[in-house]
């Protein structure tokens, strides 16, 4: 691997028939969060203010922050009460995430199952980020979020055939995944995905996750900050749990590079059992 940052996604790396225009601008509500938080001294009342501008999506955060995945011990009736007990940052990453989906759409089966992943997945990483004190939280819940979003937007782009495309993928290991994208479509999900953090001001270490995820040479290469290379190692656990949750015992993935991402995390395979266990009944109890 070159010891230089690959580039995100040039324009001339994109599929001729992949417009730009099929990601979604950052929407108006994420900017004036974004704005707000990068303040040297964010207010809360303001950011909740922000957030009350959509009823809806103010509820969501409410449920979210009454939910398990917190276990406060205590009903949170307002936004700026979420606010003070979780924090800022994390509301923010849970308002992106609920942005997301909105800008996204919730349609088929497909989609349905895709969102559970993502909000598995953003869950199962800020946990493990938790416990392994190497990255921030709210880092990582965002990074769940968003690891994917290739994959709805390149449906949007190609309906007719993109779900067959994952139908192929998904019998392959990662990097013939990613393979198996660019030939029918001539661009894969971690770029597209990759595409949309940036465009939406995600923080630069989320992004180039994002674009290597599927890349386990990453884990070892010191051209990547050790972020980037925490994120991506536990994303490959979280991965693991998310199928043994849904009954799936072999993983493709985890088989080419699960002793790769053992010694990146410096646990034993006991260890990353134990700790699939522990998000598998998190998963259960959300």
């Amino acid at each position: 691997m070159s010891k230089q940052s690959p580039n995100i996604a040039p324009a001339h790396l994109l599929a001729p028939d992949f417009s730009l225009d099929n990601i979604p601008p950052r929407p108006a509500l994420l900017m004036a969060l974004q704005r707000e938080i990068q303040q040297d001294n964010p207010n809360s009342k303001k950011f909740a203010s922000l957030i009350r501008r959509d009823v809806a999506m103010a509820g969501t955060l409410l449920q979210i922050a009454n939910s398990a995945f917190f276990n406060l011990g205590r009903h949170i009736a307002s936004v700026e009460e979420a606010i003070t007990l979780i924090g800022l940052n994390q509301c923010n990453a849970i308002m992106s995430g609920l942005i997301l989906k909105k800008s996204l759409g919730f349609g088929n089966k497909m989609m349905a199952r895709f969102w559970d992943g993502s909000e598995k997945r953003a869950i199962g990483l800020s946990m493990l980020a938790k416990r392994t004190r190497n990255l921030s939280s709210e880092i990582a819940y965002s990074f769940g979020l968003f690891c994917d979003t290739g994959i709805p937007l390149l449906k949007g782009a190609f309906p007719k055939t993109y779900l067959d495309t994952l139908l192929q993928a998904n019998r392959k290991a990662a990097e013939e995944f990613l393979q198996v994208e660019d030939e029918r479509h001539g661009v894969n999900h971690t770029v597209i995905g990759a595409l949309l953090a940036e465009r939406w001001s995600l923080a630069p270490e989320v992004v180039l996750a994002i674009r290597m995820h599927h890349t386990p040479q990453v884990l070892f290469d010191k051209a990547f900050s050790p972020v980037v290379r925490t994120l991506i190692a536990l994303n490959y656990v979280v991965e693991k749990a998310i199928q043994e949750y849904r009954g799936q015992t072999e993983s493709l993935e985890w088989m080419e590079a699960g002793d790769h991402v053992s010694k990146a995390l410096r646990i034993s395979p006991q260890e990353v059992d134990s700790l699939c266990e522990l998000l598998i009944q998190r998963f259960r109890a959300y």
